[in-house]
């Protein structure tokens, strides 16, 4: 279905094309500011009677090519300004050129008025869009998104006031982290509407699948209105694709980057295309039985070579046709990125040995070099039909696909006990645990959506959604040998201990209704009144099939241990030859139904504006694991319903600032997997379910102060706090197969509050933006305390301890230096980020936690136009190699060093 709709658009786009031609004449121009002289990116120019219309580019500049000597109406419209016209004459030996300044326009506008759809990737419609919203907003333009060094949407996030990321240890996986609350309290949304996700153990898709060149802008609310899904504690992250524009429209970019990890070292690989895409038991019945020779062995041979060059791409066409109510847009974006990391892994055990005080000490250090490709392909295609001005209806589908194929290579070495026993420095077992993966992740979302003005005061709009997402991991292949190394410091040969294989596919499908109905009536000259009401339906199903086999080696003749050569020439047993497809406890079917409906009222009087109202959701959750595992419960469901009131306050201090005030309650749902209780396998971590586990309910609080001096400039300065009831944060139960093992749980009542500070000003053409914020938050838990007194016995009671909430940062900053040339269209961007140490994860033993350590990132972006419709641009990012740091007490139990990178490229725009 895919595939047959982008190729029906990209069939009619080449019909669309012959209509341009002839080209005899080329009008250029500039748009600026006819107070302040600055260019106007984004300003919509066009000529009514040719139907014929542009962009202005970065610089304020554009052009018109197959103009034919005559006379012209010509119109330029841009957000807060007053509309420009003019009638020119073009005569056929002349080169015409008109500039336009344009005018402020002071008199108060009611709302954003975006004349060209793509208007919204500037930078002033972002300002205006902040200023004029409901609620507590920030909004990235694609303008700032091009120029900055990012290139998904993940690392344009981390320069947005109060959000941090949360990444995935030897990925670039990466979820928001909104005022220190962590991904579950934060909602993900494409064009407005929730996503499946094929991340089986998180509610989001990653946001480095997301290319920066498929998106319009990125909205991040902070505070949630009656009319917006209520389970959003930190807030909401809107992803706007691309919309139809009022003209011709194409971009094209194509870049080429280089990791400087691979300059030290090679990139490790492993054949591909040897990895069994079905287990065993999908092969052949699951009453098969396996036998060494079912398995392949190429994939667990590995071999290095020079790291391939990272290659960039994107394009984006479209304009409006039939008399301009057919409107289209469809953008395909493709990066193929080689990175990687070198490691170090530690796992953290109590000190049980006498005299020793219970405290953590490292008892296994384990060296761990990644090497990953990671292929991302997102599409977007928006078709969109105007009937009249009064009814619209609109189609979009955006398809997101990642692969992931990573070697990860292992050495493992006990420094307490272990296996062979650890006698004195440098002596003891060593393992070497290497491992191969492909990891599939495919994410759609089918929108089909109307809006209809039944009258003056009657609009309403309604929306169709589905979404579907999946993951599959095929035979996740991990080698295990081991030496001893003796106390007189000879050495083992080594040994094969043990092969994992493992297959793994999960997928998630969201059905969604949803329709909203507005009446809107003046109430005097300068007030208006709008009442608003809605509701949705939405069912969710998850699945997860899991199949591992374990294999183990064939002892020699006389039972005794035969050196490990390779992997070719080993000799195996099957230790469970029909796999655990049939026993496996994460083998599961989710599900969720939420029905929600609200009543809002926006009241505007002069300068004073009000939104506010209630919503109610009902959530039903539960899940079924298949056959009946007796060492868990094998069913769970759970219901139950919020009432969720809000208010948003804004006053207008003057036509440029605003006064806000906010209070909205909110909740959090478990993800479905977190009420499943079986051990979802993770990279360092394993996770097991919890069916008892709460949602978490939240009442917030916000105060914001906000001043937009000039179209790219802005002051905002705001305090917020949260009281958070059945916080859900992961705890840790212990090490199971020497993977440590967390399960989700309630820790009791949280307090969270902070202050945000953003500022954005140019001095010419140097310019500031910066950012800085500030949490703070407290939990009291119940931990174990344990003493040892004079004779050397230890008593262990329980004690609260303070503590911040999981995943919260202290201090977060961003400052950008940035230069801005419009006489040579140049733009250079050096953008720094700090954040304070965070909390990662829960330790049971009072007075010790996991937190990731301060980091500084330093990144260098920057463009210059070379030609009419070409840009060169380039992108650096960690330039000062930070590391990723975890400790507890003061033990490192991670350290991840992933280099310096380089980007390069060209940008056409028509």
């Amino acid at each position: 279905m895919i595939h047959k709709f982008y190729l029906t658009i990209l069939i009619f786009l080449s019909f669309a094309s012959f209509s341009f031609a002839q080209q005899t004449l080329v009008l250029k121009g500039k748009i600026y500011d006819a107070k302040t002289k600055e260019p106007l990116a984004g300003a919509y120019i066009h000529f009514d009677d040719l139907q014929l219309g542009a962009l202005t580019d970065a610089f304020g500049d554009y052009s018109f090519k197959g103009l034919i000597p005559g006379k012209y109406k010509v119109k330029v419209k841009y957000v807060g300004y007053k509309e420009f016209e003019k009638e020119i004459e073009l005569s056929s030996n002349a080169s015409p050129i008109l500039n336009v300044a344009m005018e402020d326009n002071s008199k108060k506008l009611g709302g954003v008025t975006i004349y060209s759809k793509v208007d919204a990737e500037s930078d002033l419609s972002s300002r205006q869009g902040e200023k004029n919203a409901l609620n507590i907003k920030n909004i990235i333009s694609a303008q700032a998104m091009t120029r900055s060094p990012d290139i998904n949407a993940a690392n344009a996030l981390q320069r947005v006031s109060a959000l941090t990321l949360q990444r995935s240890t030897g990925s670039d996986a990466a979820y928001a982290i909104i005022r220190g609350l962590e991904p579950r309290y934060n909602n993900t949304l494409i064009n407005g509407v929730k996503v499946a996700s094929p991340d089986p153990v998180s509610r989001s898709i990653s946001l480095s699948i997301v290319p920066s060149d498929l998106l319009q802008r990125i909205e991040v609310s902070k505070s949630l209105t009656p009319d917006m899904e209520g389970d959003a504690i930190g807030g909401t992250v809107n992803l706007v694709f691309k919309d139809a524009p009022n003209y011709e429209y194409f971009k094209a970019s194509a870049s080429a980057g280089y990791n400087a990890l691979f300059i030290n070292r090679d990139y490790n690989t492993f054949n591909q295309g040897a990895v069994q895409r079905k287990s065993v038991s999908e092969q052949f019945g699951t009453d098969y039985k396996a036998s060494p020779g079912s398995f392949s062995r190429p994939n667990l041979s590995f071999g290095s070579k020079t790291a391939p060059i990272t290659s960039l791409a994107s394009f984006t066409y479209g304009r409006r046709v039939l008399n301009q109510k057919l409107g289209f847009i469809i953008s395909d974006s493709y990066q193929n990125q080689f990175y990687g990391s070198n490691s170090q892994f530690n796992i953290a055990q109590l000190d049980t040995r006498p005299g020793k005080g219970f405290q953590p000490i490292i008892s296994d250090i384990a060296n761990r070099t990644y090497s990953t490709q990671q292929l991302n392909n997102g599409l977007s295609a928006h078709l969109d039909y105007k009937f009249d001005d009064k009814n619209k209806v609109a189609l979009d589908n955006i398809f997101l696909y990642t692969q992931l194929n990573q070697t990860r290579l292992s050495i493992d070495t006990s420094i307490v006990g272990g296996n062979g026993g650890r006698l004195g420095p440098g002596t003891g077992a060593v393992f070497n645990d290497n491992r191969s993966s492909i990891n599939n992740q495919y994410a759609e979302n089918l929108k089909l959506s109307g809006e209809h003005l039944l009258s003056q005061h009657f609009k309403v709009d309604w929306a169709g959604v589905y979404s579907n997402a999946k993951q599959d991991a095929p035979d996740r292949a991990v080698i295990s040998t081991n030496h001893l190394v003796n106390p007189d410091f000879s050495s083992t040969p080594d040994f094969l201990y043990n092969v994992s294989r493992i297959w793994d596919r999960s997928r998630n499908r969201d059905v969604t209704a949803l329709g909203n109905v507005a009446y809107k009536t003046t109430l005097s000259t300068n007030s208006s009144l709008e009442l608003k009401a809605g509701g949705l339906y939405r069912h969710s199903t998850r699945y997860n099939i899991q199949n591992q086999y374990t294999l183990k080696p064939l002892a020699g003749n006389g039972g005794e241990k035969t050196p490990f050569k390779d992997i070719y020439s080993s000799d195996f047993v099957v230790y469970d030859v029909s796999g655990s497809l049939k026993s496996d406890k994460a083998n599961y079917t989710a599900y969720e139904d939420i029905s929600a409906g609200y009543g809002q009222f926006t009241l505007t009087a002069n300068k004073f504006s009000a939104t506010g109202g209630l919503r109610i959701e009902n959530t039903k959750q539960g899940y079924d694991t298949k056959p009946v595992v007796l060492d868990i419960r094998s069913n769970a469901q759970k219901k139950y319903t919020d009432l969720l009131p809000s208010l948003q306050l804004k006053y207008e201090l003057t036509p440029k600032s605003n006064l806000r005030a906010s209070y909205f309650k909110s909740i959090s749902r478990p993800a479905l997997y977190e009420l499943v209780p079986t051990v979802t396998f993770g990279d360092a971590t394993d996770v097991t379910g919890n069916p008892l586990v709460k949602h978490t309910e939240a009442d917030n609080l916000d105060l914001r102060f906000e001043f937009f001096p000039k179209q790219d400039e802005q002051f905002l300065i705001g305090g917020f706090y949260k009281n958070i009831v059945n916080p859900i944060e992961f705890g840790l139960n212990g090490l199971l197969g020497g993977q440590q093992q967390t399960s989700p749980q309630n820790f009791g009542t949280a307090k969270v509050y902070g202050v945000e500070l953003v500022y954005s000003r140019f001095f010419g053409k140097i310019g500031i933006s910066g950012n800085y914020t500030y949490t703070h938050s407290n939990i009291n838990t119940t931990k174990i305390f344990t003493s040892t007194d004079a004779a050397g016995a230890t008593t262990s009671v329980e004690r609260l301890q303070s503590r911040p909430l999981q995943g919260q940062t202290g201090n977060v900053a961003n400052l950008s230096l940035l230069y801005k040339n419009d006489k040579h269209k140049a733009f250079v961007q050096l953008a720094y980020s700090y954040t304070d140490k965070t909390l990662v994860s829960v330790y049971p033993n009072y007075g010790y936690d996991y937190y990731q350590q301060p980091q500084s990132f330093l990144s260098l972006s920057g463009e210059k136009k070379i030609y009419e419709h070409l840009t060169l641009a380039a992108k650096v990012n960690n330039i000062l190699n930070t590391p990723t740091t975890i400790k507890i007490g003061g033990l490192t139990q991670s350290k991840e060093i992933y280099n310096v990178s380089f980007n390069l490229g060209l940008r056409y725009s028509l």
